[in-house]
């Protein structure tokens, strides 16, 4: 039986964050809302991300997948070209609070990608 998980539990999480992005082939910036275990955001290369969340309170994780999305035409800082849309899903998992890591490390189908957090408002 899984645990019910109340929406106070994401309150930590919960807010407006700027992601500032590095891989393999250059750097990025994003920004991303977290609220009560959704996730959206965009990048500044035409990324759009979009996933879902559960938070453990006891290892102080959300643990996800989150799809990326990139326009045709695109570049990303893994250095994976798209002459046609590309979408995809990479599993995450995300120590929280998000800001207090230097940075999180994500495996994605194109290649490793770390990310750094930082706060700009709680929701």
């Amino acid at each position: 039986m899984s645990k019910i998980i109340e929406l106070n539990d994401y309150t930590e999480s919960n807010g407006i964050y700027n992601a500032y992005f590095s891989g393999e082939y250059g750097t990025s910036l994003g920004m991303f809302i977290f609220k009560d275990g959704v996730v959206c955001g965009a990048d500044l290369g035409g990324g759009v991300y979009d996933g879902t969340l559960e938070y453990s309170s006891s290892a102080k994780f959300l643990t996800g997948k989150i799809s990326f999305n990139m326009r045709n035409g695109g570049t990303t800082i893994t250095g994976a070209h798209a002459d046609l849309p590309v979408s995809y899903e990479t599993v995450v998992c995300l120590k929280t609070p998000l800001e207090s890591v230097l940075f999180h490390e994500i495996d994605t189908l194109t290649g490793p990608v770390n990310v750094r957090f930082e706060k700009v408002r709680t929701l």
